[in-house]
């Protein structure tokens, strides 16, 4: 709704309501990606699980495995272990959804 709200008309400016709801929505999928891996670093703080293969332990790392994530359905080197798994689905499903949306509103 932001993104919409802040979109030039697209009947008068229609290169310029395309360029803003893109940037708008990539800003948006970034801090999507950004709270995801916050949440990947709290859960491995908790011990809810963790990461195998070819994890980094850190934060580049994390939003790394959050950003493949959420753009190819979860496939990537690194796998999760445990009950994190589950965020890891849902970010998946959750991914594909609203890049869906978002090509459809574009």
């Amino acid at each position: 709704m932001a993104v919409r709200g802040v979109k030039p008309n697209s009947k008068e400016r229609p290169q310029a309501a395309i360029m803003v709801a893109f940037v708008g929505l990539l800003a948006l999928h970034t801090i999507e990606i950004l709270a995801f891996a916050a949440v990947y670093r709290a859960l491995q703080g908790w011990g809810v699980g963790g990461f195998d293969g070819s994890y980094d332990p850190c934060w580049s790392g994390l939003i790394y495995f959050s950003g493949v994530n959420f753009a190819t359905l979860g496939y990537t080197q690194i796998e999760a272990t445990g009950p994190i798994r589950m965020v890891n689905m849902m970010q998946s499903l959750g991914g594909f959804m609203v890049l869906t949306w978002s090509a459809t509103f574009l």
